[in-house]
């Protein structure tokens, strides 16, 4: 072939593989994807985002706000090929788990900032101490309130890899279903409010009385009379009864032979005090016994507040003056006697006799201590005492009957005539700011029966008391609940007194 030939062979073939190749590059250029898939991804998320719920109000309607404030999607870079492109969303909403996560414990606080100023139970608890359900949603609100103000600490980023595909003129997302749940997702209805709630633990209110403050006047209605042992059975069952007796073993029995008696009683939530009566060694006992919440509940009470005053009241004008609960005749220290053992009054000792007699300490938690003897040799060592025990103040009368369980009644003491037949009067321990108090008297001023201080101590022993000290007897020794004189005193009549101990309820009136 002669190369003229073969020159128009190959321009021949050029022209034809130079058409085909711009048919080619026209029919790419042709099926070429028209816009952006990023763009039509934005699109396509767009409509799955969900409206405003107007239905929606209070804590609900908050968090609904706060989730739309918090969300945002961002793309990573796509890349493309002929007719897909592969990329990344990063989606970031309000995060369910970190948002309740702690959130009974800011209810829990906030609960017991209600408690700290609630002034009775009922403003917070059922009767069975459950929680009321509308404080409840209150503190969840405030709990939910406090984190949406800044629910930017709430809020999760979660990636999701996307694929898009060119299909009849348009970008499609492929495989979008996890992608466009996460995104449609709202927040459910009050999120961990159940959980919350079954986690918190009741606050127990806890009411003091300020030292030199006057007791709160009691609620006439928490007060009662039956002779029927099983309505007293019945109230320590309830809530308010069991909070303060705290598993504590109670010395009053429903089964024990109460002579048919009236029961008198008194409950509310700071203070459970039970007087009744029964039969010991012959004669009539008295016992009072009373739990309060706090040692401040146990007060001491001198003729117009005056240590020395030759003033006296009847131990029923003491216990109206002060509000008492429950009152008890005191030492009588200011009858003309010979001073024996030591006097504490508000934290302060007042006379002394470090060499005769025995004495009761109160101390701020509620605790007997016992003074003997000559265990001091300066009234300086006393009030360092004093000082170190946190004492109140003191019983000066004795002796003292048992001693942190130990029985130590003497066989004789300076005043008391133990061994001889009298009314008897003590005050015990049970526990935990729970006290005993007894007398034990004749039937009527007419028939005397009485007992010896052995058979008091052996009284005080049977009923449980793990400490136990005795007071003035004879027409003193006193029993008193909301004001009313319970036991027979000698004479038949009150004796006027220079003092009185006292349980007083510690609610605030309203």
């Amino acid at each position: 072939m002669s190369v003229r030939k073969k020159r128009r062979k190959v321009s021949v073939f050029s022209v034809i593989l130079l058409i085909l190749l711009l048919i080619i590059a026209l029919g790419l250029a042709l099926l070429r994807p028209k816009g952006d898939p990023a763009r039509a991804l934005n699109a396509q998320i767009e409509g799955q985002i969900p409206v405003e719920n107007a239905a929606l109000s209070g804590v609900d309607a908050a968090i609904a706000q706060a989730a739309a404030r918090c969300f945002s999607v961002e793309y990573g870079p796509f890349t493309r090929g002929l007719l897909s492109a592969q990329g990344s969303v990063n989606v970031t909403a309000l995060d369910e788990g970190l948002l309740t996560n702690g959130l009974a414990g800011d209810m829990q606080a906030l609960l017991g900032e209600r408690a700290a100023a609630a002034k009775r139970s009922a403003e917070l608890y059922e009767a069975d101490g459950t929680i009321l359900p509308a404080l409840c949603e209150t503190l969840y609100a405030a709990a939910m309130e406090a984190r949406l103000s800044h629910a930017e600490d709430y809020c999760s980023t979660t990636s999701f890899p996307v694929s898009m595909r060119f299909r009849s003129g348009e970008w499609t997302l492929e495989n979008a279903e996890s992608l466009f749940a996460a995104i449609a997702k709202a927040p459910p209805a009050r999120p961990g409010f159940a959980e919350a709630v079954a986690a918190l633990e009741p606050v127990r209110l806890h009411y003091a009385i300020a030292r030199n403050a006057p007791s709160p006047v009691p609620d006439p209605t928490c007060y009662g009379e039956t002779d029927d042992p099983q309505v007293i059975a019945a109230l320590l069952e309830t809530e308010t009864a069991k909070r303060l007796i705290d598993g504590q073993k109670l010395d009053f029995d429903p089964n024990r032979d109460m002579l048919g008696r009236s029961i008198y009683y008194y409950l509310d939530e700071t203070i459970l005090a039970l007087v009744w009566q029964d039969d010991e060694h012959g004669a009539l006992g008295t016992f009072a016994e009373v739990i309060v919440a706090d040692a401040s509940q146990l007060r001491r009470k001198l003729a117009d507040d005056t240590f020395g005053t030759l003033q006296y009241y009847y131990p029923s004008d003491f216990a109206a003056q002060t509000n008492a609960v429950v009152a008890g005749s005191g030492d009588f220290y200011n009858s003309g006697r010979p001073d024996y053992g030591l006097y504490v009054y508000d934290g302060q000792l007042m006379r002394s006799n470090l060499h005769d007699g025995q004495s009761c300490f109160f101390t701020d938690k509620g605790d007997m201590l016992f003074i003997y003897e000559n265990q001091f040799e300066s009234e300086e060592e006393v009030q360092r005492f004093i000082d170190e025990n946190h004492v109140m103040f003191s019983l000066s009368f004795g002796p003292v009957l048992i001693d942190h369980g130990e029985d130590v009644t003497p066989y004789d003491y300076i005043i008391g005539e133990v061994r001889d037949t009298y009314a008897r009067c003590a005050v015990g321990q049970l526990g935990e700011r729970h006290y005993l108090m007894m007398t034990i008297n004749c039937e009527s001023p007419d028939h005397y029966v009485y007992v010896t201080l052995r058979q008091a101590a052996d009284s005080m022993i049977a009923h449980g008391c793990i400490n136990a000290y005795t007071l003035d007897g004879g027409q003193t020794g006193s029993i008193l609940i909301g004001g009313q004189l319970i036991n027979p005193v000698q004479f038949g009549v009150e004796r006027e007194m220079s003092d009185i101990y006292y349980f007083a309820t510690a609610l605030p009136n309203a």
